[in-house]
């Protein structure tokens, strides 16, 4: 039988609980969101091994360049961002004053570089539309840039002019998401000229596409006809993906991970090298995933039967290269090394 006096304290007991309960729920650490996400899929969440990373991230500064038709605002990257940015314009590019394409993509790449400790030098690139322009621009960019980032598809037959202009930079890495638009063969863009190490393709020219945070256990899954030559190089982790399709984060992030090895590698490396290294590096480790993307199980297997169905697919073409996501901490430890 409940007595009179239990029922005094046990209003008590429970709000004690509650604030306990409150306290500990305080305690917790937020969500990592944008580039905390990113480092962390990565491997290199803030703390010891992140710190780690930026003890050699200085032995060289890195020039990238971004080529596009939105062209690149500095005063609105340098809005907000706590940071000095040092733009430099070329062929006649300024500061359109709009939050281009261009210009969100630029903000993604020099916050996880800054968070890296990478000293970055950024040129802009702002060609006209003739894709004859578009390809001087390439031109241009490889042959003063260490890394050469762009964020659009070119298709048809003049897009072979940017193809060659591309392929001919080869001191240059070049770096593009993985494209889709739908009525055309990828066979006709540029993205198509890609490094296949199976097949021709340009050997210092890669994509990616995202492991996106939005979008647990889905990845984009290409089409791949008979027609069909693109293939994506890399997955790369991305906060910023609006889901299984859209690639641009994914080359943002890619982007921050080369120019990281470009700065951290003991000499400078070829385009080659630094695809070789993020190529041998990437991990499909089931549970290492799950802890750094933080998915459930049934999201990671998912994840990895569809990277296996890419990279070795029982019937059709190969469309996915290193089969596994984007490793920074196995590329310091091997960095490191050295």
């Amino acid at each position: 039988m409940l007595e009179r006096g239990d029922l005094a304290w046990r209003p008590a007991v429970l709000l004690g609980a509650l604030l306990l309960a409150g306290a500990a729920a305080a305690q917790e650490p937020p969500e990592p969101t944008g580039a905390e996400w990113e480092l962390r899929a990565l491997g290199v969440p803030a703390g010891e091994r992140l710190e780690a990373l930026r003890t050699i991230a200085d032995r060289r500064p890195v020039t990238l360049a971004i080529v596009g038709q939105g062209g690149v605002s500095t005063s609105l990257l340098a809005a907000g961002s706590g940071r000095e940015v040092a733009v430099e314009y070329r062929n006649g590019a300024t500061d359109p004053q709009a939050n281009t394409h261009d210009t969100q993509a630029a903000r993604v790449i020099l916050d996880l570089t800054s968070r890296l400790g990478v000293q970055v030098r950024l040129l802009v690139y702002h060609p006209g539309a003739p894709f004859s322009e578009v390809a001087d621009a390439m031109a241009s960019a490889g042959a003063e840039a260490d890394l050469v980032a762009f964020f659009q598809s070119f298709w048809g037959s003049e897009a072979s002019l940017i193809a060659d202009a591309i392929g001919a930079a080869s001191r240059c890495l070049f770096i593009s998401p993985y494209v889709e638009y739908g009525g055309y063969p990828t066979s006709t863009c540029v993205q198509a000229h890609s490094a296949k190490p199976w097949a021709e393709g340009c050997a210092h020219f890669v994509t990616a596409a995202p492991v996106a945070f939005r979008a647990p256990g889905r990845l984009l899954q290409p089409a791949a006809a008979e027609e069909d030559t693109e293939v994506i190089n890399f997955l790369a982790p991305s906060y910023y993906a609006s889901g299984a399709g859209g690639t641009c984060p994914a080359g943002e992030v890619t982007t921050a991970v080369a120019a990281y090895v470009l700065a951290a590698s003991a000499t400078r490396p070829t385009p080659e090298e630094i695809i070789a290294l993020m190529r041998e590096t990437v991990i499909a480790d089931e549970t290492t995933l799950a802890g750094r993307l933080a998915w459930d199980a049934p999201a990671v297997a998912a994840l990895l039967a569809q990277i296996a169905a890419l990279a070795t697919p029982e019937d059709g073409p190969r469309k996915l290269d290193a089969a596994g996501v984007l490793d920074l901490w196995a590329i310091y430890q091997r960095l490191s090394a050295h």
